[in-house]
């Protein structure tokens, strides 16, 4: 109970600033002395409008997961549902003209709910898009190993630092690195829903891109990939 206290009083906070910044963009135009100023301003305001929805969503999202039991884990294709979510990235307003690549030869098979997995892997990318240069690459690759797969994704934007790492998963908490708008929300859905999928997640900095990998794998691999991101 004090933690859902906690949550709503947090989301409160969070949804104030967005609120306000419409307000004051909406008084702006307004009060607007010509057109450009008043084209501006709404730019702004429904820029807001767009924060405030996503963070809302969040929190939805948030609060279906965590009433969430254990889901079915039928078999799943691994390197098809990889295959749509760099497709539906491709197309994400997120996407700023970033060199997206996909990288999965072989066939992997995998077990999670389909649903669950595309907004996990929707969450891990829109993150990668979201924090990283216009036009820099966005990676996914995915490999199958001895009664195992791994599925990294990898972004050339200024990673986390040990500290920023240790937080991820935080509810409303950001890198110091991070300069786009968010809520800090996307991590702790993605770390929800891993565990609901029975997948280790683990994140360190990318060893060719420089910014953030993400690693993917089925859970009793997770000792491994800690060993690996140490």
């Amino acid at each position: 109970l004090q933690g859902e206290r906690r949550l709503t009083a947090d989301a409160a906070h969070e949804l104030r600033t967005p609120i306000a910044a419409i307000r004051a963009q909406a008084q702006v135009a307004q009060g607007a002395r010509d057109e450009a100023e008043r084209a501006h301003a709404l730019a702004a305001t429904l820029a807001g409008c767009d924060r405030a929805a996503r963070l809302i969503e969040q929190l939805l999202m948030l609060a279906r997961l965590e009433a969430e039991a254990a889901p079915q884990r039928p078999p799943l294709a691994l390197a098809d549902l990889a295959r749509q979510a760099v497709a539906d990235a491709a197309d994400s307003p997120m996407n700023r003209g970033h060199a997206l690549a996909l990288e999965a030869a072989a066939p992997v098979q995998a077990v999670g709910d389909p649903l669950l997995a595309q907004v996990l892997l929707r969450n891990v990318l829109d993150n990668a898009l979201r924090y990283s240069p216009p036009g820099s690459p966005v990676t996914v690759t995915l490999q199958p190993a001895t009664g195992s797969w791994q599925l990294c994704i990898e972004d050339g934007g200024p990673g986390l630092d040990a500290a920023g790492l240790a937080r991820l998963g935080q509810r409303f908490q950001r890198g110091a690195e991070a300069s786009a708008p968010g809520s800090g929300l996307g991590w702790s859905i993605v770390q929800r829903i891993a565990g609901l999928l029975g997948w280790a997640v683990v994140a360190d900095r990318s060893p060719t891109l420089g910014g953030l990998r993400v690693t993917l794998s089925p859970e009793q691999s997770a000792g491994d990939l800690s060993t690996a991101a140490s």
